[in-house]
């Protein structure tokens, strides 16, 4: 599995104990604080997305983890374009290794940085329902997990300094 995330080049990727994974409401609540403005605008963000009682039993389904990152360097620390540029080549490249793992009928599941970028315009809008609900990722942070702790408990760099963003995901699965 940490093959195929290798051909992501991801800036670190990290084995973990799948039991350390923390769920706290206090890291969804800041969901709705909408900083990112997806906050009740896309189905895998809250409140829309599952409840934490639910994506903890998800979780522990799973025997494995891997947390992985990647550093995207920014003009500056203002550069929100970029910032908003590579959370999304990072989404697409998440799908991408997704995909190829669902081929080999692996139980996986994925959590990225930020919001499903899937449909240009999520169906939540239009009172839908989601379009793609077998291949839409939800955020770690949608799922309440507390990333800057776990990234830290393992060692990770969360922050890579001024001029650059590190984006985090998770894959949990079993053999």
């Amino acid at each position: 599995m940490k093959e195929l995330l290798e051909s992501g080049e991801f800036s670190e990727i990290m084995d973990i104990d799948v039991d350390l994974i923390q769920i706290t409401q206090e890291i969804r609540d800041r969901c709705a604080d909408n900083y990112c403005g997806f906050y009740g605008k896309n189905h895998m963000c809250p409140p829309a997305v599952g409840g934490l009682q639910e994506y903890r039993k998800i979780i522990r389904k799973y025997k494995k983890g891997l947390l992985f990152s990647k550093v995207y360097a920014l003009k500056n620390k203002y550069d929100y374009q970029r910032m908003v540029e590579s959370g999304v080549e990072f989404r697409n490249e998440i799908q991408k290794i997704r995909n190829e793992i669902k081929s080999k009928k692996i139980d996986c599941l994925f959590f990225s940085a930020g919001t499903c970028s899937l449909c240009q315009k999520c169906a939540i809008l239009t009172d839908e329902p989601c379009r793609f609900p077998d291949d839409a990722i939800p955020s770690l942070e949608a799922a309440g997990i507390d990333v800057v702790r776990l990234s830290r408990d393992y060692g990770m760099t969360y922050n890579s300094g001024d001029n650059n963003v590190t984006y985090f995901g998770l894959l949990i699965y079993n053999n």
